[in-house]
Order: C-alpha cells, then sequence, then structure tokens
C-alpha cells in the first residue's frame, strides 16, 4: 500500500509581485510512491500536476535571496489529500531522515546532473534540470487516459529536453540558447490543455476573421512582390525558409528520438519497468535497428524462464551492435540481459562474452563518476567473478571479489563476499588461503557466526590438523559468541566430526 503519512512542507504565498514562504502539515504521499500504486490517472491530473510543480518552484524561486530547491525529484513532492502536489520542507527539523533518504545514491543519480552529485551546488540550472528528470519520470511511470499525444506530446519532449540541456558554464557567454532562463519560461511554453469555454464559437469565429484578413493580405502582397521583383528573388526566399524549416523539423525529431531512447534505458536500468521500456524502444524501431533489438530484450526480462539459445543470440547480436557505441547503458543493459540466463550451465557457456563485456564496462570512464556508492560496478564485478569461476579461473574470480570488498560496505554483503572467497580458494585446494580469508573476515566482522563455524569446519576437514587444536578453536568461538552453539550449522558440525562440549571441555573426535 502508498505510504500515507504526515509531511511539513512549503506554504507559498504570493502577495504585490512578492512570495513569502513558511511551512505548513499535510497527509500525503510521495509523488514517486503516489504513481507506484496508481499508474494509470486522467491525462489532466498528470499535466495538471506538471503545471503545480512548475508553480510551486517558480514562487520559491522568487522568494527573498530567490532561493534553489535542489531537490527536485518525485521523491521530495507530496500528493496532499487535496490532490494537490505540495514540496517538501526539507529544512523542518522533523524531515531530516526522509533527507537522508534523498541523498542516496540512485536518487541522486538519477535526478541530479553528473557533476553535482553531492548536492555541491545550489543553482537554477539544477533545479531546471531536476524538473526534465521528473518530468521524465512521471511520463514513464504513468499511462494516462487518455493519451498523451500529438502537440501536446512533442512539446512536453522539448521541454525536456531543454531542461535535460542545462549546463552550466556551457559557452563563455553564457547559456545556449537551448538553455531555459527562469521557471516561468517553461510554464510559458507548457501544452494548454484544449477546454470549452462560454463565448468559444465567437471567439473561434473571430480568430478565423482575422486569419482570413491576414491571408487577404499576405495573397495582395504576394501579388505586388511578383509584379516588383521578376528576378524571383521572393521565390528564392520562399525556399530559402522551407529549408530552414525543413532542417529546424529534423532537428527536432533527432532530438525526440535522443530523448526517447534516454526515457526508454531509464525505465530499463532505473525503473525495471520492462513493459514501458519495451514500449519506448518499440517506437524507435523503425530508426534504429539497436532499439529493435532492446526492445525485444526488454520482452525477454519480462518472461520467467526465457528460451536460452534465443536469448543468447539475441545478446551477441546487441554485443555486436554496441560495440563501437562507447554508451555504458547500452553495455550495462546488456549486462543484465546475461543474469537472465539460467541454471549455471547457461552462464558457463556465455562466460567468456561475459567476461569481455565486463572488462571493456570497468574500462569505460564515462558512468564511474556517477556511481555513487558504486552499485553499478558492484553488480558488474559480481558477473564477472562469477563467469571467471565457470571457467576455473580462481586468481581473476578472487580478484573481483577482493574488489567487491574494496567497495561494500554493508556488512552482511562482506560476510558473503569473505565467506565466498574463502570458499573458492578451499574448492581450489589453496588451504592456506581460505583460512587466512577466514580469519581476515572474522578480524573484519568480529559478530560474524558464519565465518566462525566455517573456520571451524575447515579446520575439521583437514587430516593434517591435529584434533586439539580444532577444539581449542571451537572453545574460542564459543567462549566469543555462545550462541554459535544453537546455529543449525553448528549442529551438523558436532554430529559429522564428533565433537562433544562439556562445561569448558571440548572434545574432536573425527
Amino acid at each position: 500500500m502508498e505510504q500515507q503519512a504526515e509531511y511539513d512542507v512549503l506554504k507559498l504565498v504570493e502577495n504585490q509581485g512578492r512570495c513569502y514562504v513558511s511551512s505548513d502539515c499535510v497527509a500525503g504521499t510521495p509523488l514517486a510512491v503516489w504513481l507506484k500504486y496508481h499508474p494509470t490517472l486522467p491525462r489532466e491530473q498528470l499535466t495538471g500536476w506538471m503545471r503545480q510543480i512548475l508553480s510551486e518552484l517558480d514562487r520559491f524561486h522568487r522568494c527573498r535571496g530567490n532561493p534553489c530547491y535542489q531537490y527536485v525529484n518525485p521523491y521530495s513532492m507530496i500528493v496532499g489529500e487535496d490532490g494537490r502536489i505540495h514540496l517538501m520542507d526539507l529544512g523542518s527539523p522533523q524531515q531530516q531522515d526522509f533527507r537522508k533518504k534523498l541523498q542516496r545514491r540512485s536518487i541522486r543519480e538519477s535526478f541530479l546532473m553528473p557533476d553535482n552529485q553531492y548536492y555541491q551546488r545550489a543553482d537554477l540550472a539544477d533545479d531546471i534540470y531536476g524538473i526534465g528528470r521528473t518530468f521524465q519520470y512521471m511520463l514513464a511511470a504513468a499511462e494516462t487516459s487518455p493519451p498523451i499525444r500529438g502537440a501536446q506530446k512533442k512539446r512536453l519532449r522539448k521541454i525536456i529536453f531543454r531542461c535535460l540541456s542545462q549546463t552550466p558554464g556551457q559557452e563563455a557567454g553564457g547559456r545556449s540558447k537551448k538553455q531555459y532562463q527562469s521557471i516561468q519560461t517553461i510554464s510559458d511554453q507548457f501544452p494548454k490543455d484544449r477546454q470549452k469555454t462560454p463565448g468559444g464559437r465567437k471567439k473561434a469565429c473571430l480568430a478565423a476573421a482575422v486569419v482570413l484578413c491576414a491571408a487577404l493580405s499576405a495573397a495582395l502582397l504576394g501579388r505586388e512582390i511578383f509584379f516588383a521583383d521578376p528576378a524571383g528573388t521572393a521565390k528564392a526566399k520562399e525556399k530559402e525558409n522551407k529549408d530552414g524549416e525543413a532542417k529546424e523539423q529534423e532537428v527536432r525529431e533527432r532530438e525526440d528520438q535522443e530523448l526517447k531512447f534516454d526515457m526508454a534505458m531509464l525505465c530499463f536500468l532505473e525503473l525495471e519497468d520492462y513493459e514501458r521500456s519495451r514500449e519506448y524502444f518499440g517506437e524507435l524501431r523503425e530508426e534504429a535497428p539497436l532499439a529493435a533489438s532492446f526492445e525485444r530484450l526488454s520482452g525477454f526480462m519480462l518472461q520467467q524462464r526465457p528460451d536460452a539459445a534465443q536469448l543468447t543470440q539475441l545478446l551477441e547480436e546487441i554485443g555486436r551492435q554496441v560495440r563501437d557505441r562507447q554508451d555504458s547503458r547500452c553495455e550495462l543493459a546488456l549486462l543484465r540481459g546475461y543474469s537472465l540466463l539460467e541454471p549455471e550451465e547457461e552462464r558457463a557457456e556465455a562466460s567468456g562474452q561475459i567476461i569481455s563485456l565486463g572488462e571493456h564496462v570497468l574500462s569505460l570512464g564515462d558512468w564511474k563518476e556517477e556511481d555513487e556508492g558504486h552499485e553499478k560496478e558492484k553488480s558488474v564485478r559480481w558477473q564477472l567473478a562469477d563467469a571467471y569461476r565457470a571457467q576455473e579461473e580462481t586468481e581473476d574470480a578472487a580478484a573481483q571479489y577482493r574488489e567487491l570488498l574494496e567497495l561494500e560496505e554493508e556488512d552482511g554483503m562482506r560476510e558473503q563476499l569473505y565467506s565466498t572467497l574463502a570458499v573458492l580458494y578451499d574448492e581450489n585446494e589453496q588451504a592456506e588461503e581460505a583460512w587466512e580469508v577466514c580469519l581476515q573476515g572474522i578480524r573484519d566482522l568480529p559478530e560474524s557466526r558464519l565465518l566462525r563455524i566455517q573456520y571451524i569446519r575447515m579446520q575439521c576437514a583437514s587430516p593434517g590438523t591435529d584434533r586439539q587444536i580444532c577444539a581449542q578453536t571451537v572453545r574460542t568461538y564459543l567462549d566469543e559468541i555462545p550462541e554459535i552453539a544453537d546455529e543449525p550449522e553448528f549442529q551438523k558440525l558436532k554430529e559429522e566430526y564428533g565433537i562433544k562440549v562439556e562445561g569448558e571441555q571440548v572434545w574432536v573426535g573425527n
């Protein structure tokens, strides 16, 4: 169910052109959560919320000192019980825990500029960029009824594209023409809903009369130019205008395609909404063979048990298509496709391709600075480690696990890494390395029961290890963590190796 709670929000009041900010408390749900549980909504509601977001941010920017909000994303916007959008008051002491959530890597990477991943800058351009990403998210997460189509859809895409073009310092003389100078400019360009109003027929007739007069004037003016310009200057100018319009149309179409590809990748990699990514990739099918391939891959991601042969063939085809693109998103999406291969034998057959692809992704530098928390890098290295193990390349697999230990901060995952690395060495008959890894893990994670039991097992399983030494290890670990005695794995060890514990005495029989 959606998260209904009380939130401190900004109360923005406008008086005689000036805006004043205070705080209020409303019951509601973060916009991102609301859309998750209400993916279908009226078109007017979605576009209305977009206008409200623009209005709230514009008023906030016009408060004293012209502040910037910084946290422009669908998680900091609250859908109140009144159905309106409110900006969360992130300066409120009660919202500090929520503010920390907004600083998570997944949110920052999705809604902040690549060069501002640590909120080191509060700038108009960053807020406008966040608007573009938020609108992009809303369009990807929601299905409207009726659908957003035609001129309205094109206008929204153009707005999003220009919002995402907000790159500070792009030109020596200031911003480029594509960049917005204010949020009010975005509001002015936002598509209007067609609504019938009283007197609409009269206004339409008046507008038609104006157009007719303009057409007649243009016709008379054209006649005068025709007779006054026998050299054909007017025709040349008309051709020049048409050529300019054609080029502009071509640029717009290319921008739309790029934006649609970005939205498809956002759905695939970040939202894991493969149905929506398949739709977006499908719209680009005719223009781009790669999009058609990712459309098929999105379909495979929706299947519980995809056909291994067909999936492998598609992955190899995508691998050839993306080889020279130097776009990490494509390689990361491709690696996610390889993760579908089950069982272990299927992955083993593809291990060579996974290694080649994974090493290539790690060599690219366009994504690492944005990979806060190293979540993407960790995913790549886990797949590489599995692939190296499948090819029995122990040292290469161990190197990946050690890199993961450097990246991983969560104790549970670090414990699993130490355990996996110890098992890898043990299976490769490198007992000394396996034992040392276990001991290193115990020193690093002094509360770990798993690693202590694993170390006891490896000692007991070693024929050359004196049983008294095994007994001393058991006694030491039971003294450190008495609860080990109740662990099911320890009970198995007792039975398997004849371990007896009586008071302070321990014996290992087998």
